[in-house]
């Protein structure tokens, strides 16, 4: 991300904010909480370090936060000390880990590969993310990823770069067909300027475009967490098959001792989390000798009374009882088996009756669950794993089961162009994979397919739903949430009323 060269005059006052003033890893502190998130969403629109966004709101920005620091500079030396042994005495000898839960911390990372980052924000559910967006942004061509693995293979670091000079190349001129296309199709809006009517067809076509792109395309995120997820966070980067992975990982770790030294303590991974992965790879890789055969993108695998013969609704209703009645399931069970359809249906009218586009359903839907096996665009996937109340399960970025091709490319007459940038992808991801197998995964593009598991309860699938069945949604994920919903609604008609119901507000 862009980090101009400062004065000394505003590197001493961003000194006091940011834990590294040019490096790629730091963390924010000593402002408060409430101004740092509407300094870290400015990020996903603008190729602008955080740094540079605290700088511009402590000087001339629209968000004037002057009034709300201290004018002296913070003297840390002594509380550090103090917060040290405070931490030693009750984190480690009295094992209160209560405490790092309660040690909220603000990590920016730039100049990530997007298989990584990925991959960061899968290891913890807890943590909230957000990160640069190639939908509103345009990479340039420098934003890429060499793994360091490549360094003592020359040839294959030639190939490696004439391939992401290949798959730029194409996205460069999709973009500039997809604009062309789009500005024939897409009509103004009432008082739109020319200006921008032309950002906002260019948008479009970032988005669709970026299929062409590696999973090495450099991306960069800010994640507020606490120290103990950050340390599960890091034993997990340090176990993981990729020098960069171990690379950022000890960076953070430098960044964080400077102002949570006692509680890096314990980042190095177990045993467990060193060779768990080798040892379940090899043996799947032995036992599975079938060829895959996805024909679907979205299969409902398994879901809430599949088996057992018990209704979805049935256990829906037994929950909401149990919840607002304080009797016994025993009892709950045997009033549930004297209901009426129509007795059943009112209950479950009930629970929803007046909520709207933003309330959340109650608890007892949490009792509900759905399976899905998906097949999606790395791009999709990128979207869907932000939905953190959801549980996933995946194999790495591979070329083995497909892709995706936009629309808007069809229909522009330019999936040649898409289709080159796949096809040198596919063929330096093939040699890595035999050569190099850590490798590997940053020569999928956006538009190569990944194999996911989504489980997920009633719950978490209408907060989904709600917010991916709009307009304003990719349409690649959005697709992917109505034949979700589709079938959802097929097992269970009565839960058509009020899932997704934002799409019609």
């Amino acid at each position: 991300m862009l980090m101009t060269k400062l004065t000394k005059e505003q590197e001493n006052l961003l000194k006091r904010f940011v834990t590294n003033i040019y490096g790629p890893v730091y963390f924010i502190h000593s402002l408060p909480e409430f101004i740092i998130p509407p300094i870290n969403s400015k990020v996903s629109r603008k190729d602008t370090s955080w740094r540079l966004n605290i700088l511009e709101s402590l000087t001339d920005g629209d968000l004037d936060i002057n009034e709300f620091i201290s004018s002296g500079k913070p003297s840390m030396e002594a509380a550090i000390d103090k917060a040290k042994l405070f931490h030693e005495k009750w984190v480690e000898k009295f094992g209160h880990s209560s405490i790092a839960e309660q040690h909220l911390m603000h990590l920016c990372v730039e100049d990530i590969s997007r298989y990584l980052s990925a991959y960061i924000e899968l290891i913890n559910k807890r943590p909230s993310f957000i990160e640069w967006s190639q939908r509103y942004q345009k990479p340039t061509r420098d934003k890429v990823i060499i793994p360091n693995e490549l360094k003592n293979y020359s040839d294959l670091k030639d190939k490696y770069l004439k391939t992401w000079n290949i798959s730029y190349d194409m996205y460069e001129q999709l973009v500039e067909k997809l604009v062309t296309y789009l500005s024939n199709t897409v009509e103004k809006e009432e008082n739109e300027s020319e200006r921008k009517y032309q950002d906002r067809i260019s948008k479009i076509a970032f988005e669709d475009a970026r299929y062409a792109l590696l999973l090495s395309t450099r991306t960069s995120f800010a994640v507020a967490l606490n120290a103990l997820d950050l340390q599960d966070i890091l034993r997990k980067l340090l176990a993981h098959k990729t020098e960069e992975a171990n690379t950022i990982a000890q960076k953070i770790i430098e960044e964080a001792e400077k102002i949570s030294p006692s509680m890096m303590r314990h980042v190095r991974p177990s045993e467990y989390q060193k060779k768990v992965e080798s040892r379940l790879v090899e043996i799947a890789g032995r036992l599975i000798t079938e060829t895959d055969n996805v024909k679907d993108d979205v299969i409902l695998i398994d879901y809430t009374g599949r088996d057992n013969g018990i209704k979805m609704e049935d256990v829906l209703i037994m929950h909401i009882l149990f919840s607002y009645s304080g009797k016994s399931i025993e009892a709950i069970e045997k009033t549930v088996s004297r209901l009426t359809i129509e007795e059943k249906s009112n209950i479950i009218n009930k629970a929803f009756e007046d909520i709207n586009q933003f309330d959340h359903l109650i608890e007892p839907f949490r009792s509900i669950r759905f399976k899905f096996q998906l097949c999606i665009s790395e791009a999709n996937w990128h979207q869907l794993l932000r939905h953190r109340t959801i549980n996933f399960n995946v194999y790495e970025p591979t070329i083995k089961n497909g892709y995706t091709v936009p629309p808007s490319i069809e229909k522009a007459g330019c999936v040649d162009l898409l289709e080159n940038a796949i096809k040198a992808s596919e063929l330096l991801y093939e040699e890595l994979n035999e050569k190099i197998p850590e490798a590997a995964p940053y020569a999928v593009t956006n538009a190569h397919k990944r194999l996911v598991l989504m489980d997920t309860d009633l719950w978490a699938f209408d907060h989904f739903a709600n917010l991916r069945c709009t307009p304003e949604a990719q349409w690649d994920i959005r697709n992917t949430a109505y034949k979700m919903l589709d079938l959802i609604k097929e097992i269970c008609p009565e839960f058509s009323r009020f899932l997704a119901r934002r799409k019609q507000a």
